[in-house]
């Protein structure tokens, strides 16, 4: 029974301690209300803080009690299974009884704590209590009303984050699919040509790739990683690359101890990577370069301390040279995802700064 009661308690989609705390907020606030308008009507009688206190507490402590059948309420509206009109005439008269309750049970209490006081019990029956419970449904039909707004207010931004997350967990998943199937063909073919001619190698590519996918794995579900996992994932790639065009690049990292710990939004970094390699490795026939720059610096447009992670590359400008044709869908999905995790509260730029560099450039608020 009392599982099944934590249960009610639990799955309100703000917890109790909260309720409760708002409550007792609530009735301090009333309270005050109430010895500020003692003052200004100077009654001739003194104030009760045991009474008042009492009185006001009950009244909203009790609704924490019957949350989950305010609640109840909610899903009603939430999500109809009857027609409208039904579901509305539902929602009104089940609000219009749980107003009635609240109010029948808070009264009797007051009775009793006014008996306990003075020794006198009001007729449940008579004149001025039913007009008293008439008019105290009335208040608890307007809390009820608000405190249903309010759980409304947050099942609504509850689903909005599940369907953000989903969203971003859906692109993160497209940007894996892209990355997995014409790399891993890649791969395979420079090891299937490399194991008869240079088997040390072949064997240090396919320790890589191994290493590579375990971290694929690994990272599956995390929206947010670490920069030392980001860039662990990011020199396994390029290692591949490394040996598969080694003649032809040189890979340098610059990385602030300080910022490995920091967190960024998963394979966020690996499609500048991998247009560095398709663009500025691949056509180059020697002396390609990637440098990988991650450091901490305090940035005046977001007058913060920030994150600045900078890939640049050389790039094949020779006149025989064909440019491959991209769609620019990696760059747009790095716009789009940050600004899912940060809004706009971050700056992203990339372009060539000579003819023979391209450089990326990202900065990012510090997420520890």
């Amino acid at each position: 029974m009392l599982k099944k009661i934590h249960s009610y308690y639990s799955n309100l989609p703000i917890s109790v301690n909260k309720i409760l705390l708002a409550s007792l907020l609530i009735s301090l606030f009333f309270i005050l209300k109430a010895y500020t308008n003692h003052l200004i009507n100077d009654y001739n009688y003194p104030f009760s803080w045991l009474l008042t206190t009492l009185k006001i507490c009950i009244t909203y402590l009790l609704w924490v009690i019957l949350t989950p059948l305010v609640y109840f309420l909610t899903k009603i509206i939430q999500n109809p299974v009857s027609p409208k009109l039904y579901t509305i005439f539902q929602f009104l008269l089940g609000c219009i009884i749980l107003a009635l309750v609240h109010q029948l049970i808070a009264s009797r209490l007051d009775d009793i704590i006014n008996y306990i006081n003075s020794g006198y019990l009001k007729s449940f029956m008579g004149h001025n209590s039913m007009v008293g419970l008439v008019i105290g449904s009335f208040s608890s039909f307007i809390e009820l009303l608000v405190i249903i707004a309010v759980f409304l207010a947050f099942d609504y931004q509850k689903k909005f984050i599940a369907n953000q997350k989903a969203l971003i967990a859906s692109q993160l998943n497209a940007l894996r699919m892209q990355l997995q199937p014409h790399f891993l063909f890649n791969t395979l073919h420079s090891i299937a040509a490399m194991i008869d001619i240079d088997t040390k190698n072949a064997q240090k590519m396919l320790s890589k790739l191994g290493a590579l996918l375990r971290n694929l794995l690994e990272y599956d579900a995390e929206q947010m990683v670490t920069v030392k996992d980001e860039l662990h994932f990011i020199k396994d790639y390029l290692d591949l690359e490394q040996v598969r065009y080694q003649d032809r690049v040189t890979i340098t990292y610059s990385v602030a101890e300080e910022a490995m710990l920091l967190k960024i939004p998963n394979m966020i970094f690996q499609p500048l990577v991998e247009n560095a390699v398709k663009y500025g490795i691949i056509p180059t026939v020697d002396d390609g370069e990637i440098r990988i720059s991650i450091q901490l610096e305090h940035n005046k447009i977001l007058n913060e301390d920030a994150l600045v992670l900078q890939i640049s590359n050389t790039f094949n400008n020779q006149r025989n040279y064909i440019k491959p044709l991209g769609t620019g869908t990696g760059l747009v999905n790095i716009k789009k995802r940050l600004t899912q995790f940060y809004n706009n509260k971050f700056l992203f730029n990339s372009d060539f700064e000579t003819p023979k560099l391209y450089k990326a450039k990202m900065i990012l608020p510090i997420i520890k």
